[in-house]
């Protein structure tokens, strides 16, 4: 790229513009990658790392491990909290059975005191007597069902906390998102990381993509989908093939990297060029040429 920069006749062009050759246009870019950002999800000190910048990496495979003793420490409370609960709740059904058949057992002497007062043989106070414990009997069932209710409840709660706190531990083991290779590695072994701190950029080389642009003159001999060349300082005569991905439907002002006022004024419209990349011979950051047959559009 720096070699072509000197040439007198590419100084007014931005890189990645178009130059027009007979029936061919031609196009400078910079190779780049999509990259995936593992970050941690689990708070702590990063105890293993699985994997280093370079390396190649499956999709599941083991990129580092978080410190999950203290999550360990938490889940004992929340088994010890659980286990109480669970006996207040045995003791809360109990009251409320017992208390079920007091009621019913009361139910049965109202009813038979109302009969007894109906025939004289028994008094009014002895009727109201039994009414009121009945409603009492009613009132500690009740209760009994709101205490239950909020036992419930709360064990509810802690399992939930308990579930949050097992998910914490499961993602404290990283893993790849995806097959490819460690672009970077952001953390170190002892090294403590936060929830959402960078741990890896990760990213399938077998892909590459640059970006050019597009002036509006050349706008009508280029497709999307459209096979193109790409060439590489230091291999003369060897061409790889590509395809037109991507053409903006918005022109934008060519990129501030130009080198007079004239072409940053001009409008240009990006462009995404893929490259298949099985032999690793393209590289993040690697300057190329495309090369694009004019199409008869326009």
């Amino acid at each position: 790229m720096a070699r072509l920069l000197l040439l007198p006749l590419l100084l007014l062009l931005a890189p990645g513009c178009g130059e027009k050759r007979g029936d061919t246009l031609t196009f400078t870019g910079t190779m780049d990658v999509n990259t995936v950002r593992v970050s941690a999800q689990t708070p702590g000190t990063v105890t293993l790392l699985g994997s280093d910048e370079g390396r190649q990496v499956r999709a599941g495979d083991t990129l580092a491990v978080i410190e999950t003793d203290r999550l360990g420490y938490q889940l004992d409370q929340n088994r010890g909290s659980l286990e109480e609960l669970s006996r207040q709740e045995d003791a809360a059904r109990a009251q409320l059975n017992a208390s079920v058949i007091a009621r019913d057992n009361l139910r049965v002497r109202h009813a038979r005191l109302a009969s007894l007062l109906a025939s004289h043989a028994a008094t009014q106070q002895a009727v109201d007597d039994v009414k009121a414990q009945l409603d009492a009997a009613d009132e500690q069932i009740r209760a009994a069902r709101i205490s239950l209710s909020a036992i419930e409840s709360r064990k509810k709660q802690v399992d939930a906390g308990a579930q949050g706190i097992r998910k914490q531990v499961h993602d404290a083991t990283i893993l790849s998102p995806l097959a490819g290779t460690v672009i970077v590695r952001y953390a170190d072994r002892g090294e403590l990381v936060g929830a959402g701190t960078p741990v890896f950029d990760i990213a399938d080389l077998s892909e590459l993509w640059t970006k050019i642009y597009i002036g509006e003159t050349e706008l009508a001999f280029l497709t999307l989908g459209q096979a193109v060349e790409l060439r590489v300082d230091g291999m003369p005569g060897r061409t790889f093939p590509g395809t037109v991905t991507w053409i903006s439907d918005k022109a934008e002002f060519t990129p501030k990297t130009i080198l007079t006022e004239e072409t940053r004024t001009t409008l240009v419209y990006p462009a995404r060029v893929i490259v298949k990349n099985p032999d690793g011979i393209f590289k993040i950051g690697m300057p190329v040429t495309i090369v694009a047959a004019r199409t008869n559009a326009g």
